[in-house]
């Protein structure tokens, strides 16, 4: 299968570099990316677990908070009258959870955006709508990737849940999760069904794994580089300059399996014909 990336003029230097930006959540035009509902912190039984093998340490932590205060009554008192809370620390969990959620969420964002990065791509080479979007209205290149290149199968293990493409799950409600219960998938490849058009596939990359990061506001552009081999097509826009048609077909020289085309107005209906380049 080939899968389709649609840049603008000016990234070019993708093809001369053969480096390609994998982006953080936080730098995506769709601000509701891995930012699922997160709808509990942990289960009823996981709660009472943690209390149960915590609860010690819970009581010393709450008594540190009083200081030399705690020195004037017997701790064993203290204890024994902290303890009687016990029952109840469960459900006390379950009234500070909604607070502590909220400061959750841009700690988890703030992690994601620091270690994560995304290549998104498309199965379609000839939607109007990335073209106008992505390419700088029609006036950039579309790469076609081989998708079973090795540049895309990247697992250390089954486990991994890294360095593979997924395809994106389109839903119209977010999904709601449990914190300690939640796959990677439902973070990864979850968007909005209004995005569907752009059928679209990726690959999440850790970014310490990058060869090139460039300083950027507000994150870095971490680049990873890709065999000549793996590019399959490039398509050149219906408005993009002479010259920059002149510098891709130039480039192709060094991509031994690339084909060279141009999108070009469809007279009878509202879309782009695909037509080799001569």
């Amino acid at each position: 299968m080939i899968l389709y990336k649609y840049l603008q003029p000016a990234r070019v230097d993708v093809l001369q570099h053969r480096r390609i930006r994998f982006t953080q959540p936080g730098d995506f035009n769709d601000p509701f990316e891995f930012r699922p509902k997160i709808r509990e912190v942990a289960s009823d039984a996981e709660v009472q677990a943690y209390v149960e093998e915590h609860f010690e340490q819970l009581i010393d932590d709450e008594l540190a908070k009083y200081g030399a205060l705690t020195q004037f009554l017997p701790q064993a008192d203290l204890k024994g009258l902290l303890a009687k809370h016990k029952p109840v620390l469960p459900a006390m969990f379950r009234l500070l959870e909604p607070a502590a959620i909220q400061k959750l969420s841009p700690m988890i964002d703030g992690f994601l955006n620091l270690n994560v990065g995304v290549l998104c791509l498309s199965e379609v080479r000839d939607s109007i709508l990335m073209w106008g979007h992505y390419t700088d209205n029609h006036q950039g290149f579309v790469v076609g990737f081989d998708s079973d290149h090795p540049f895309f199968s990247r697992r250390r293990s089954d486990k991994d849940e890294f360095g593979f493409l997924r395809r994106v799950d389109y839903r119209s409600q977010r999904p709601q999760v449990m914190l300690t219960h939640t796959k990677s998938p439902v973070w990864f490849s979850t968007k909005s069904g209004q995005w569907s058009y752009e059928r679209e596939w990726r690959i999440v990359r850790v970014l310490s794994e990058a060869q090139h990061r460039i300083d950027g506001s507000p994150f870095p552009i971490c680049l990873f580089e890709f065999a000549p081999d793996v590019v399959l097509e490039i398509i050149v826009g219906m408005r993009s300059l002479p010259s920059l048609i002149a510098e891709i077909r130039s480039l192709a020289a060094s991509l031994p399996r690339v084909q060279l085309f141009i999108a070009c107005e469809d007279s009878d209906y509202y879309g782009l014909l695909i037509n080799r380049m001569s």
